[in-house]
């Protein structure tokens, strides 16, 4: 039988080649990292942008339009308890869909297997 991707002996041997300084594991690591730390620099030398200061009244008045979370909060509270979803209906599943079409019928036993005597 096959190992699982995540067995400790192959989870093992792929660090081991990921820390060998000769393997191809570390040659695409190392290149990888230098990939991010290059990007890294660049974001961090780039100039920021400046934001106008009609942006940042427009940003104010919609944040005083909208009411507070807690507001809404308060008010769900108030009403009570919020409308319970059923779960107990048909799913939509491709499978109940084509069995529907068909005129197929579920199994006796719902899936289960065949019971003994």
């Amino acid at each position: 039988m096959a190992k699982g991707l995540r067995s400790s002996s192959k989870l093992a041997a792929r660090n081991r080649k990921r820390y060998t300084d000769s393997s191809d594991y570390a040659v695409t690591a190392a290149a990888r990292l230098n990939q991010v730390s290059s990007r890294l620099q660049q974001r961090v030398r780039a100039p920021k942008e400046d934001h106008d200061d009609e942006d940042d009244d427009e940003m104010a008045d919609d944040a005083a339009a909208t009411p507070a979370p807690e507001a809404n909060m308060q008010e769900d509270g108030e009403q009570g308890e919020p409308k319970k979803i059923s779960t107990s209906g048909p799913r939509g599943s491709r499978n109940e869909l084509w069995r529907k079409k068909h005129n197929k019928k579920g199994t006796k036993n719902g899936g289960r297997a065949k019971r003994r005597k």
